[in-house]
């Protein structure tokens, strides 16, 4: 298990995860004044929110400086305004920390940094920017109330709905194999995140314990900060997680369940092998533990991903004989994530477990939503048929633009989905991240999608746009690239 926390390392992020670079996204644009006053103007409000909660110790001031690209002084003069205000305190020796003592419970922040948005081109986060993919669908209010069934509040999803995934899962393709499926195996979510909250909540708990795959998909970490579970983290290679490492983790942590992604992985765009998941599969068997299966990213895997001769991928679900599989599935990869309908196929006992724990956040998915992802469901595998088409060229396109515009960094060609997993040659992507912000494209560093938040060589690209904004934001990153490495020349060393 790799974990750091806040006080051992001194690194911009605490226990629960704020990213204080990513955090500061805009400030010197934001407000008036001088430099630093700006600086201190977005530490303040940060501060006030209880964003930065009390007793949250600040990166020393030279590396907050390389961070967001300013001089050391910029960032004295902010901290001594804050100083002066009683919002920060130093201690020589030991840093400069938030005033109070008290600590609030853990919130995670990774999503949260990489979705406020900032000024010029996202690159950051994948969803789907259009629906010109969709076929047209039309909603009347009378179709509310025929489908809703009175009230139209139904806290695990209508009725009508329920049944129409629980088809989907019997007739097969967008959900991979055909396996016969009863509408109380459904519970209907807002998107796929909210599932795998929920079954983390009902599986694990609090104190509880979840193996997974060292680089991840980032809202993982925020969910477990959340229900103030533990990721326990199992190393990879180029087909995904290693059976041995999984194995020892299971003895040695004793994780509770297994959060595991089928298909295309998020970040890295991989896809485990036949071999790899049957191997998976028996040593969950073996041990008895559940298993968290997120389907999001499947329906979106290329043809280079898929076993020779088959036209979808095997799942857990498939493979595995004794463990509890939950699977889970969305519309926000393939259709479009304002839809913000997603689902958790699972046994019927664990399905009405997860409804009492969603019922003490959330009343029910949309009425509204519902009957649209309705009208969608039986053209699911013609959207994403046409989903897959779009990507693969994009992605296309961005390697082999990224190859002769960074011929540095290193991309990890993927085998589905939209992200390219890049490494760069330096031990923290965090400052270029910085830096290409200010050129105006939005990247995600590659700790967000790691333990603890380590620093590391990777980039995370969303190339999920019109090929031509692609083509500038990659340019744009070039620009920055160049920028930075010239002023560290030791990093194309």
């Amino acid at each position: 298990m790799i974990e750091q926390t806040n006080a051992e390392t001194n690194l911009a992020a605490p226990s629960g995860g704020v990213e204080l670079a990513a955090l500061l996204d805009g400030w010197a644009s934001v407000g008036h004044g001088t430099l630093p006053r700006r600086l201190a103007h977005s530490l303040r409000r940060a501060v006030q929110a209880g964003v930065l909660p009390a007793g949250w110790r600040l990166p020393p001031e030279r590396q907050l400086a390389g961070e967001l690209a300013v001089s050391r002084a910029t960032i004295t003069d902010a901290l001594d305004e804050l100083r002066r205000e009683g919002l920060v305190t130093s201690t020589q020796g030991r840093g400069t920390f938030v005033a109070g003592g008290a600590t609030p419970s853990r919130v995670g922040t990774r999503v949260a940094d990489h979705l406020s948005g900032g000024r010029g081109i996202d690159l950051a986060t994948g969803n789907p920017p259009d629906l010109s993919h969709l076929p047209p669908i039309a909603v009347d209010m009378s179709m509310l109330t025929a489908e809703g069934g009175g009230p139209g509040m139904y806290a695990i999803g209508l009725p009508a709905m329920r049944q129409a995934v629980a088809d989907l899962y019997c007739r097969g393709g967008f959900t991979g194999s055909p396996r016969v499926t009863q509408a109380e195996q459904i519970h209907v979510t807002s998107g796929a995140h909210q599932a795998v909250s929920l079954l983390v909540a009902t599986l694990v708990g609090r104190g509880g314990a979840v193996a997974l795959g060292h680089f991840n998909y980032p809202g993982i970490f925020d969910i477990l900060d959340g229900c103030e579970a533990r990721p326990v983290s199992v190393r990879t290679d180029r087909a995904g997680m290693l059976p041995e490492s999984l194995e020892q983790v299971i003895v040695d942590e004793h994780p509770t369940a297994l959060y595991f992604q089928s298909g295309a992985h998020n970040p890295t765009g991989r896809v485990t092998p036949l071999g790899r998941l049957r191997a998976i599969a028996e040593i969950v068997d073996r041990h008895g533990i559940a298993v968290i299966e997120d389907n999001t990213l499947a329906p979106l895997t290329f043809s280079s991903g898929l076993p020779v001769g088959a036209s979808s991928l095997p799942t857990m679900h498939d493979l595995c004989r004794t463990a509890t599989v939950a699977s889970v599935g969305s519309l926000s990869k393939a259709c479009w994530a304002g839809l913000r309908i997603g689902w958790i196929c699972a046994p019927e006992p664990l399905i009405e477990r997860t409804m009492y724990h969603r019922l003490a956040l959330d009343l029910g998915p949309s009425a509204p939503s519902q009957v649209l992802a309705m009208g969608l469901i039986p053209h699911l595998d013609d959207i994403a048929a046409e989903r897959r088409r779009r990507l693969e060229h994009v992605v296309g396109f961005a390697v082999e633009h990224m190859s002769s515009t960074i011929p540095e960094a290193t991309v990890d060609v993927p085998q589905g989905g939209c992200v390219l997993w890049t490494e760069f040659p330096v031990a923290d992507t965090g400052p270029l991240v910085q830096l290409a912000r200010r050129h105006g494209v939005q990247i995600a560093p590659g700790s967000i999608s790691v333990p603890g938040r380590v620093p590391g060589p990777f980039v995370r690209i969303s190339v999920d746009r019109p090929v031509d904004l692609v083509h500038e934001g990659l340019d744009r990153l070039g620009r920055a690239w160049r920028e930075f490495s010239a002023a560290s020349p030791r990093v194309t060393g």
